[in-house]
């Protein structure tokens, strides 16, 4: 599915296939009467229009790369900085919620600003618009049996997905995402699936558990997977890395993933997109090898030169590897494999020190499967200081696979089934649809009985908000309880149960056609839970995903531990304003202040992306995500910091707005 192009009164709308995200380009234009396409892009696109403009804005701040008709970069327009370029060919490459690239013949002025990114041209001109979606959906589904050797047939088919085997492919938009996977009897890889040639394999014994941890190494690597008696990494020049350490299997495969993508991150920098990166400051005078020589050799001469240089002298610098799904050697976790490698997340194995060294077919099947339960595996959200535990669904990310796009505004369903709570229910429709930049629809619900509620969970959403009671019958109703099991189809997106023990019933919810939802494990007082509700509706309002939100909640209260998340806890349901999600802890003193920046990622923002932060004196990419500092700052400049948005602030260890902050809080 590609994105969508929409003549709209108000410019023209380019719609996300996968997520609806909209980017909407304000303008008054002409539309050519069919797409077109462009060949100055050195990457794949999936759509492009021709239009006559002289402007257009986006309503969001961006950093904007200037390339030349050779596709060099000459140029970069940071928050509040204007360039102005003489008449000429330029491609004005733009990250929003959808990747855009803007190629026109023209002078150009280009206007970044506080809450939009203006573009003029010297006069109405013709102007070529490329988008590709961050987010793209499986090409085709591999049907594999259970047998450890077919299973590693499959994901040897995982790197089909790559858009690029360069060191690019670190970059998130040029990594699509795996096929998906069913388990039948039989091995059938669809014709037309092809694997990149790049002279690597992955050796490992015939087992499900190797096979699963292995994956997303395979997949980054478009490696193929095969037999071998003893784990390493192999290539067809003659180099070869064991996968085996003291410290376990899955902790060296774990590790030799982040020691590729880093050195990848940083070796990229002499592509098209020179930027200068802190992590390739840092590290450049340790490396065994010449970045500049490197870059654009064979994989298979990258590795050998990467691991010249030792882990230990890499670790700080890798950023934060936060996803681990536990799955188990049964069958139906196979058809986990390719949602839990799509963000390179890693892979490990139910009691794995118990686990018999050699899983076969036969053993899988001794306990038959019940295919009336959920499949489900356990999935932690580990930043090093905090640790989110989620259930995940096999139905959740088959749901996700199922959604069309459609026009129209956001919508979000709001249901108060308790009047004593009416408090959160003015707070969270005072919260969602307070962005200029992006259509709302937000419709609230009171006191609705069984059956008005199942019509309510029926109809499609973006998200659904409830505040009530849920109870081991079901939600509370005005006329009595709802069980979420007993509802054939639920249309909201995503979630946020508001109420005690509402896990159980947010599973069914997703059993029927949800694809992620926050819950709770326990009572919850009111109080708190109002709270906890506005602050997790506010960072959803404003981009944040599912586990940013839940994670800066307990940053707020401890109580925020009570929550939890089920399905796909990299959604978000709306995009940022400012590029990327970040928290800022910052601590003053007399006239200076140090600041930590705590960046995340989501399902658009994923890893390899570039994160620079807003600070006059910071002239650095990180790779995101991360977390970085302290970066010391005089007052001036963090008052203008503090006022350049609107964005999550631990203020001397206080959770605040920064649009919030008063100047007298700042000393």
């Amino acid at each position: 599915m590609k994105p969508k192009f929409n003549a709209t009164r108000d410019g023209l709308v380019i719609v996300d296939p996968i997520e609806r995200r909209q980017c909407l380009l304000k303008t008054d234009f002409d539309l050519s009467p069919s797409p077109t396409t462009t060949n100055k892009i050195p990457y794949p696109m999936d759509s492009a229009v021709e239009i006559t403009t002289d402007e257009f804005t986006i309503s969001s701040s961006n950093v904007v790369y200037v390339r030349d008709s050779d596709w060099t970069l000459i140029d970069e327009v940071r928050l509040n900085e204007r360039l102005d370029l003489p008449k000429n060919e330029y491609t004005i490459d733009i990250s929003t919620g959808i990747k855009l690239y803007v190629t026109a013949a023209s002078e150009v002025r280009i206007q970044n600003e506080k809450e939009k990114t203006a573009i003029k041209f010297g006069k109405a001109t013709s102007v070529t618009v490329s988008a590709r979606s961050h987010h793209t959906s499986p090409a085709t589904t591999i049907t594999t049996t259970a047998e450890p050797t077919d299973v590693m047939e499959a994901i040897s088919m995982f790197g089909s997905a790559l858009k690029t085997i360069g060191s690019e492919r670190s970059y998130p938009t040029l990594r699509g995402h795996p096929p998906t996977i069913t388990v039948d009897n039989e091995l059938d890889i669809p014709d037309g699936l092809t694997l990149p040639d790049t002279g690597v394999r992955i050796e490992v014994p015939p087992t499900l558990r190797h096979v699963f941890v292995v994956a997303p190494l395979a997949y980054y690597l478009a490696a193929e997977v095969v037999p071998g008696s003893s784990p390493r990494l192999v290539t067809d020049s003659g180099f070869f890395l064991s996968l085996e350490s003291n410290d376990g299997f899955d902790t060296m495969v774990s590790r030799v993933i982040q020691h590729i993508f880093l050195l990848d991150c940083i070796v990229r920098t002499e592509g098209t997109t020179p930027i200068q990166l802190y992590e390739r400051q840092e590290l450049e005078s340790v490396l065994e090898f010449n970045i500049e020589e490197i870059y654009g050799q064979p994989l298979e001469n990258q590795l050998e030169a990467y691991f010249s240089t030792p882990f230990a002298q890499v670790a700080p610098y890798i950023p934060e590897w936060r996803l681990e799904t536990e799955l188990k050697t049964i069958p139906k976790h196979v058809e986990l494999l390719p949602f839990a490698v799509a963000d390179l997340g890693m892979i490990s194995v139910e009691n794995e020190a118990s686990a018999p060294t050699r899983t076969t077919f036969q053993e899988t099947h001794t306990n038959p499967i019940d295919e009336s339960e959920p499949v489900t595996a356990s999935q932690s959200w580990n930043d090093g200081h905090t640790e989110i535990t989620s259930t995940i669904l096999l139905s959740a990310f088959d749901n996700g696979l199922d959604q069309t796009p459609r026009d129209g505004p956001l919508e979000i369903v709001v249901v108060c089934n308790d009047q004593a709570m009416r408090d959160e229910l003015v707070t969270a429709y005072s919260t969602y649809g307070n962005r200029d930049d992006l259509p709302f629809d937000i419709t609230v619900f009171q006191d609705l009985t069984t059956t008005e509620f199942e019509n309510v969970l029926s109809r499609k959403s973006d998200f659904l908000h409830y505040i009530g009671h849920i109870d081991s019958d079901g939600f509370r109703c005005s006329n009595g309880q709802l069980d979420a099991a007993n509802v054939e189809k639920v249309g909201a997106k995503a979630f946020l149960l508001n109420a005690c023990q509402s896990h159980a019933q947010g599973l069914q919810l997703i059993e029927a056609g949800s694809i992620s939802g926050i819950v709770t494990l326990e009572a919850v007082a009111n109080k708190e839970a109002v709270r906890i509700g506005r602050t997790i509706s506010t960072l959803l309002n404003y981009g944040y995903s599912l586990y940013a939100a839940l994670d800066i909640t307990r940053m707020e209260t401890d109580l925020g531990n009570q929550y939890q998340i089920i399905g796909d806890g990299k959604r978000t349901i709306t995009q940022p304003e400012t590029g990327l999600w970040s928290i800022y802890s910052v601590a003053t003193d007399n006239e200076r202040a140090n600041i930590h920046i705590k960046s995340y990622s989501g399902d658009r923002e994923q890893k390899g992306s570039l994160f620079i932060p807003y600070l006059d004196s910071v002239d650095e990419y990180y790779i995101s995500p991360n977390q970085i500092g302290p970066i010391s700052v005089e007052m001036p400049q963090l008052v203008k910091f503090i006022n350049s948005g609107r964005f999550p602030v631990l203020l001397n260890g206080q959770f605040k707005w920064s649009n919030e902050i008063k100047l007298g809080d700042l000393h």
